[in-house]
């Protein structure tokens, strides 16, 4: 847990004053993990006690990511009268604490983007998975790098994040429909190995050119269901095993 008060769950509390309502979104190819759907479900029954009025949820179904994130945005945009869109994947398990703690830290002019953290790793099936944080700074355009070793529970400056725990204003569509007019936000861009872009890098990078501020919050950590969790928990004792190592080479060297 963060530093913020520990939510309620069934004494009804009041929506912030001029906060406005809050929509949640995903994507999905038909089939989501079931710790997705409780979490979900949760948020939805716990939400009005803990002062948030959720108006609406949107999902689109598909298997092209940018263009269901696309669709979603314009469907959003378009129809919906809410101020703020929550995205959350559906292999991502959430609880009311985090919805809660982001709710508290989002805000439409000063922090507009508010991500939490989950972890990701390259390695394919059958590997010993090296976890790191979907949280980055930019290096190009085609380039970032991952905010790791992960700061410890700390409200922190971001250039890009994935798109599986984030909250944003309605502001920050309007404004980038404006300077990037019959654009697609999530187009994906070919690249060569490391430098390929995905949709959720290049929606930052229009976000940066636009100078729209991005923030993470490092105790806001959702677990990550792949063949297994990549949890906060794996990621301490991943990284905790490989300094050990390190340390153990050393004094063998010694």
């Amino acid at each position: 847990m963060s530093k913020y008060n520990k939510p309620v769950i069934g004494k009804p509390a009041p929506a912030p004053k001029g906060k406005g309502t809050l929509t949640i979104a995903w994507c999905d190819n038909g089939m989501v993990d079931g710790k997705f759907t409780e979490g979900l479900m949760a948020i939805g029954v716990q939400a009005p006690a803990n002062g948030i009025p959720i108006s609406h949820t949107l999902r689109v179904q598909g298997n092209q990511i940018g263009r269901q994130r696309q669709a979603l945005t314009d469907h959003w945009i378009d129809n919906i009268e809410s101020d703020w869109i929550l995205w959350i994947d559906s292999d991502i398990v959430v609880d009311i604490h985090m919805i809660a703690q982001l709710w508290d830290l989002a805000d439409a002019v000063h922090r507009p983007i508010v991500s939490g953290v989950y972890f990701i790793s390259k390695e394919r099936e059958g590997s010993l998975a090296s976890p790191v944080p979907c949280i980055f700074n930019r290096v190009t355009d085609n380039a970032i790098q991952h905010i790791h070793p992960l700061p410890e529970n700390q409200l922190i400056k971001i250039d890009s994040a994935g798109m599986g725990l984030v909250i944003m204003h309605r502001s920050v569509f309007v404004k980038l429909r404006e300077m990037f007019p019959n654009q697609s936000l999530f187009a994906e861009q070919e690249g060569l190995g490391d430098n390929f872009v995905g949709e959720d890098i290049v929606f930052f990078n229009k976000v940066h050119r636009a100078g729209i501020p991005v923030h993470a919050h490092t105790g806001i950590i959702a677990a990550h269901m792949k063949r297994f969790a990549l949890d906060h928990d794996y990621y301490s004792l991943y990284w905790g095993m490989v300094e050990m190592k390190k340390k153990l080479q050393q004094q063998t060297k010694e």
